[in-house]
């Protein structure tokens, strides 16, 4: 059974990073070497986002108005330096299973980490 992360990391992440990429270059006037150290990643990698090589659910992002808001909330967090995106990933996850950007089917096969230690916990007696 695949780990609903696996998603998240081959499939979302990339999109909000390219997102989040054009926001700090485009809005706060970061170059690209610094969105990528912002970001954790190369500035061969800013390229291909700011070109449209990554992310295939930027669509279903940028359509969805309170997600976007929660990444531009993101990205102004990162570009202060208050936090990392590597930070972020079960908030990610967690934001983009709340705000319906993948449908019952999609989630249906996976299994959530979280959401397993979180019920083992509970079963054990430890809340």
């Amino acid at each position: 059974m695949k780990v609903f992360c696996e998603t998240i990391f081959d499939d979302t992440l990339p999109a909000i990073r390219s997102i989040i990429t054009n926001e700090l270059i485009n809005t706060y006037g970061l170059t690209q070497e610094q969105a990528a150290e912002k970001l954790g990643i190369t500035q061969p990698a800013v390229s291909q986002y700011l070109s449209g090589l990554r992310g295939k659910r930027i669509q279903q992002i940028t359509s969805n108005q309170k997600l976007m808001q929660w990444v531009k909330n993101l990205t102004a967090e990162i570009a202060s330096g208050g936090t990392k995106l590597h930070e972020k990933i079960c908030e990610i996850c967690s934001e983009t299973r709340d705000k319906k950007i993948y449908t019952e089917k999609e989630i249906d096969p996976f299994i959530c980490l979280i959401e397993i230690y979180e019920n083992g916990r509970m079963k054990n007696g430890r809340a």
